[in-house]
């Protein structure tokens, strides 16, 4: 007996090792086979539900990241695109996740704005979330005891979508409420009964005295002519009795019902059979447009609902959609603070708003401190915890603050706390809870760098954490996976041992390129041709071009055109030379009276591009930090002869000298002038200095 309850005991402890390497599907089987030896040991049959259900939404994850991703570096046609994104939202609206389903529609509508079926199949998503949501409506309005709006819904659903799935169950809902409704079904001829429900509701009026609702189960003519008979006038004001007046009106709206009901049955006798769902012709509903301009900021991203914005002009966004519930906007850019808020677009609303974002540091705000003890630990009561701000103590559990990053940490005599680096970017009023931590217990905390606009999904072992741009968990100590996931930004992962001394990182997704760039020697200038289409006149600053084979051709009046053949890679540069073969003419003198030339100050200015670039040093206060990563925008004026003659720093989010560490870097770039026809000019153009210290 002993042998066995040491074997199960050495079960126990290798799945233990298995969960924290990752592997849960061998941990599972460990489990199993410490079952058999110990069957009654509800711990492990408790461990071996938890490990089935990771396992499931594992797998549930993994799929359906499998079917919403994109194939990286595929030639994917201008079809194949829209086709995957027609896919896509099937599967979202199957899911029941029907905004998602109308996102992909519209990336193959901005794709491809003349496809038919995109078209379709928009009208029907958008058809399906207005029915859903009087759907909602007439479920809340019953609740409430308001049947005259509840049918008002339904009468609109119908004229929406008569064959739309959900009218049988708001009908049977209509049914089973305790109103006049149901008496109006219950006076109505038999023959009433035996046709389209829908029709019957579309038709009655809205109901206001509330009554008891006979069961449909039990309707036998007889039983309803007995009850006839019982009825009694009831004596009410002015001499008259209230029973004969209901009735004759119920008399009347049980031959308005009859009637409706005939037209409706002969229209469905002639019209044949009805359409399906997807080939409703449907009245979309009128868009709301709003045009933001943001003022005072460069590399500015705007998100609806956490999904990107597409920029226009610089610092310009139109943001147009049908849907009508609240949204929530939010405007950022790298060194800036960072507006959000929420807003309820009307249908066919029009108008226009101009921002002008704050450098961060501008406001202040007050952040209010709460902690959280571990699991199963009296509480000391606030006295006994202190909170600092920076390295200080401060008096109290609030403190006032400006924008930018800060570092928090609880203290609170005989336990550890994790000191937590926050990036504070949006000026509201601040609620920070931080951890107390148990001795075998330690914190993980990933936020996304400014430079990463939007909410990302953070996972630990496969398991969704939560949805946002920070998180922080208190785990044991052990081995973890971490992920960070966004949509087309490719995703973060990582594998740690949490210790002591705790996980903290500040994470930048980068964009997933879809397109590769294609770049050509500037000397000596030429004309390029992609495919036989005039794409630009070197020198510049290249050409993004789908991935996928191309010929190139170079052509200078002085030389032979040059024909390349190159293949284009996403995300990655393709360089090519112009091989210049002189043209052997004979020369012809032409009077200077004779020439021509077009004045320089009329010719396009080509953009500058680096040739020759320095690696910023690491400031030593940035070292300390640690953990740190972005970029610092800097402006620069490039000289004639392709050297850098000034430089002024634009945005710098991660402060600590990095931006001066950026300004002495650039100082010892080389660029490729800009031109204008064949002279060299003075030009300012904008870089970003990248930084990724650890």
């Amino acid at each position: 007996m002993g042998s066995e309850a040491e074997k199960v005991k050495k079960l126990l402890q290798a799945a233990r090792i298995q969960i924290q390497q990752g592997e849960r599907k061998k941990a599972l089987e460990t489990y199993r086979e410490a079952l058999k030896l110990d069957p009654e040991n509800h711990q492990i049959m408790d461990r071996i539900n938890i490990v089935e259900r990771e396992i499931a939404a594992m797998e549930k994850f993994n799929k359906s990241r499998f079917s919403r991703a994109h194939t990286a570096g595929r030639n994917i046609s201008s079809s194949g695109f829209v086709d995957d994104c027609i896919k896509r939202s099937d599967e979202a609206f199957k899911a029941d996740d029907a905004v998602r389903a109308l996102q992909e529609l519209e990336r193959a509508k901005r794709h491809d704005p003349d496809n038919a079926l995109v078209k379709k199949k928009i009208a029907f998503v958008m058809c399906s979330i207005k029915v859903d949501g009087l759907a909602d409506m007439v479920r809340s309005r019953l609740k409430a005891d308001d049947p005259k709006l509840a049918i008002e819904s339904i009468r609109r659903i119908f004229d929406l979508w008569q064959d739309a799935p959900v009218l049988d169950e708001l009908l049977q809902i209509v049914e089973d409420y305790k109103g006049v409704i149901a008496d109006v079904i219950e006076t109505a001829a038999p023959a009433v009964k035996k046709v389209e429900k829908k029709k019957i509701v579309a038709a009655v009026p809205t109901a206001k005295t509330p009554a008891e609702t006979p069961s449909r189960k039990k309707k036998p003519e007889k039983k309803r002519e007995e009850k006839k008979k019982e009825k009694k006038p009831v004596a009410v004001a002015g001499g008259k009795a209230g029973g004969d007046g209901r009735k004759k009106i119920f008399a009347i709206i049980g031959v308005v019902v009859v009637l409706t009901v005939i037209v409706f049955v002969i229209m469905k006798v002639i019209g044949g059979k009805e359409p399906e769902p997807e080939l409703i012709e449907i009245t979309p509903a009128l868009p709301f447009t709003e045009t933001i301009v943001v003022q005072g900021a460069v590399d500015i991203s705007m998100t609806l609902d956490g999904v990107l914005v597409d920029e226009g002009l610089q610092g310009v966004f139109i943001i147009s959609d049908t849907i009508f519930t609240e949204r929530t906007v939010m405007v950022s850019s790298p060194g800036f603070e960072t507006l959000i808020w929420n807003t309820v677009f009307e249908e066919g609303q029009i108008r226009t708003d101009t921002l002008v974002l704050d450098s961060i540091g501008t406001s202040t705000i007050q952040v209010t401190f709460a902690y959280e003890m571990p699991e199963g630990e009296d509480d000391p009561g606030p006295e006994a915890v202190s909170f600092m701000v920076d390295g200080e103590i401060i008096e109290g559990h609030t403190d006032s603050i400006s924008t930018g990053e800060h570092v928090f940490q609880a203290i609170l005599t005989g336990y550890r706390t994790m000191p937590e680096s926050v990036l504070v970017v949006n000026p509201v009023d601040l609620n920070q809870t931080l951890n107390i931590l148990a001795s075998e217990q330690s914190q993980i905390t990933l936020q996304l760098a400014s430079d990463t606009p939007g909410n990302a999904i953070f996972f630990i072992d496969g398991e969704r954490v939560t949805t946002g741009r920070r998180m922080t968990q208190v785990l044991p100590f052990g081995r973890y996976f971490l992920q960070v996931q966004m949509e087309d930004r490719q995703d973060f992962g990582i594998t740690i041992n949490l210790g002591e001394d705790g996980y903290s990182r500040t994470v930048s997704l980068e964009e997933i390129v879809e397109t590769g760039q294609l770049m050509v020697g500037p000397e000596p200038w030429s004309n390029v041709y992609v495919d036989g289409q005039h794409v630009g006149t070197t020198p510049f600053g290249g050409v993004e071009l789908e991935p996928g084979t191309y010929t190139v051709r170079l052509s200078n009046p002085d030389f032979q055109d040059d024909t390349h053949t190159v293949e284009i890679t996403a995300g990655e540069t393709t360089a090519i030379q112009f091989n210049a073969v002189a043209i052997e003419t004979p020369v012809e003198v032409v009077p200077d009276t004779a020439a021509v030339e077009e004045p320089v100050e009329d010719l396009p200015i080509s953009s500058p591009f680096p040739i020759q670039q320095t690696a910023p040093s690491v400031p030593s206060q940035a070292r300390a930090r640690g953990d740190l990563h972005g970029y610092v925008t800097l402006t620069v004026l490039v000289g004639t002869d392709g050297s850098v003659q000034s430089v002024t720093i634009v945005s710098d989010p991660l402060g600590l000298g990095c931006g001066q560490a950026a300004v002495d870097a650039v100082r010892n770039w080389v660029f490729s002038p800009a031109m204008q026809g064949d002279q060299p000019v003075e030009v300012s153009t904008n870089v970003s200095v990248r930084f990724d210290i650890e």
